[in-house]
């Protein structure tokens, strides 16, 4: 689906130097601290979906798409309430988190924005309170925005290309390219390999289903749903070139102070 129009940006962003520039665990500790958003905005959408296409209200009434409310709870099954390494039931996110941990990336930023969340501050504010980058609270309140306010078939679509078929596809790549060993990061690499294999076996084909039966032969709705997966795809970029330019502010510093040592020890 969409396949000619969105290639060359699916190819720009799996071509992306952000998945060689994480060579090290210094270096995945900072991808995180600031990927762990989009990780967390994900749950969003997934939710909007599920509102829309099951029943979540009391008094419950059967969804006009029993066979589209049945994939979308699948996935949310396996997103909100999947198991770790050691069988215990966890969400993605508590994934990621004890993956952060487990290297001493930071979650401070997070906590503080996860924090301001659940005392009833808007996303956007919590995003600013918290000091979240500039680019980073451009990509999720985009998201929450759509979630919140988008059609069924568009925030399909972001969900769809924007995440289901675009995240096996950067995880394998950030995988093969980056320069962490396996023992360095155990729990990050669970969760990688564990996205691919749900990924590109069970969510992708599954959303897709979902927004082919949403579309059907509508162009309006088909027209809404493609700008929807183009833009959905722009956003990732350009979270991506906020995290490169972070990386090479970093290499920048680093660079500054190892070059004033060598002058003061000279």
């Amino acid at each position: 689906m969409f396949a000619e129009s969105l290639k060359d940006l699916q190819a720009e962003l799996i071509e992306h130097p952000i998945y060689r520039a994480v060579e090290s665990v210094d270096e995945l500790r900072r991808f995180m601290r600031i990927h762990v958003f989009a990780v967390w905005d994900f749950m969003s959408l997934a939710k909007s979906l599920q509102n829309s296409l099951t029943c979540t209200q009391i008094p419950w009434v059967p969804p006009l798409d029993e066979a589209s409310a049945r994939l979308i709870n699948d996935i949310i099954l396996n997103e909100e309430s999947d198991v770790d390494r050691a069988g215990v039931a966890a969400s993605h996110l508590t994934l990621y988190l004890k993956a952060m941990q487990e290297i001493g990336a930071p979650t401070d930023l997070f906590d503080e924005f996860l924090s301001h969340v659940k005392k009833g501050a808007a996303v956007d504010d919590a995003l600013r309170e918290a000091g979240v980058p500039a680019y980073a609270q451009e990509f999720v309140s985009s998201n929450i925005f759509l979630a919140n306010h988008g059609s069924v078939e568009e925030v399909a679509s972001c969900f769809l290309f924007g995440r289901e078929e675009s995240i096996p596809i950067m995880f394998r790549a950030l995988l093969h390219k980056w320069g962490i060993a396996v023992d360095e990061a155990p729990g990050m690499i669970y969760y990688l390999e564990r996205h691919i294999e749900l990924d590109s076996k069970q969510h992708g084909p599954a959303a897709t289903k979902i927004l082919e039966k949403l579309i059907g032969n509508d162009s309006v709705r088909h027209a809404k749903a493609l700008h929807s997966a183009q833009e959905a795809i722009r956003a990732r970029i350009r979270l991506w070139d906020g995290l490169l330019d972070q990386f090479s502010i970093g290499q920048e510093r680093i660079n500054q102070v190892s070059a004033f040592a060598e002058l003061v020890h000279e």
